[in-house]
């Protein structure tokens, strides 16, 4: 019996399975077109994402004072960003747009962080780490997965958003630490499923021709 057992151990470790390494099954089933597409939107969105950065690090140290004006320019190209077509003449137009959000973005977010940093900064970091690994994951999960069903989802997504906006509304009034727990991990959940959503939407306008990376980028 020790003998089986120790066979069966022996054959278990030395199975192709096991010897090899658990991400080096992980491709995408997307054409090389769409493949390359996603990859242009996602370049974009990290430029973004740096643009921002740089944003809060400067109203951050001074350099450039964020507030009322950064949120209302930063709506204002977000704006005429949506009101401009997509056509290869606005294309440099909708660039300087997208990356103009970006930067006003950083800047209206830099006195939120900033009142964070004085309270507790791992918060910073945590919040920066989950974010990306909600995304991280959630992303890989639609770009390795053949399944296009829950673009589907548009109506249950619209309302978990409104239930949501439903909560933060009435626990203004009432206070509820409980309630603002459910409203936190509600919360992550819808986010979570946007992220699913917004990517398999944009793949499927990608299959259908709709090339425009730079509304992808905005979209998610």
């Amino acid at each position: 019996m020790s003998s089986a057992f120790l066979n069966q151990m022996s054959s278990f470790w030395s199975s192709p399975a096991a010897t090899a390494a658990p991400w080096s099954n992980i491709k995408t089933t997307l054409p090389r077109d769409i493949h390359a597409h996603v990859q242009k939107v996602y370049a974009n969105l990290a430029t973004m994402l740096a643009l921002s950065a740089v944003a809060a690090y400067a109203d951050l140290v001074g350099i450039v004072n964020g507030g009322s004006w950064s949120l209302l320019a930063c709506f204002a190209c977000m704006m005429v960003f949506t009101f401009t077509p997509p056509t290869r003449s606005n294309e440099r137009l909708r660039q300087y747009l997208l990356y103009g959000f970006s930067f006003t973005k950083g800047l209206s977010l830099g006195p939120l962080i900033a009142h964070t940093l004085y309270l507790n900064p791992a918060i910073v970091v945590k919040a920066l780490l989950g974010t990306a690994m909600v995304f991280g994951c959630f992303t890989v999960s639609v770009l390795t997965s053949p399944r296009r069903d829950v673009i589907y989802l548009r109506g249950v997504m619209a309302t978990a958003t409104m239930t949501l906006a439903g909560l933060s509304l009435v626990n203004a009034f009432m206070g509820s630490a409980a309630l603002f727990s459910v409203e936190l991990y509600f919360g992550l959940l819808v986010f979570a499923g946007f992220v699913v959503y917004d990517t398999q939407l944009m793949i499927a306008k990608a299959e259908m021709g709709n090339r425009d990376y730079l509304g992808h980028s905005m979209e998610l």
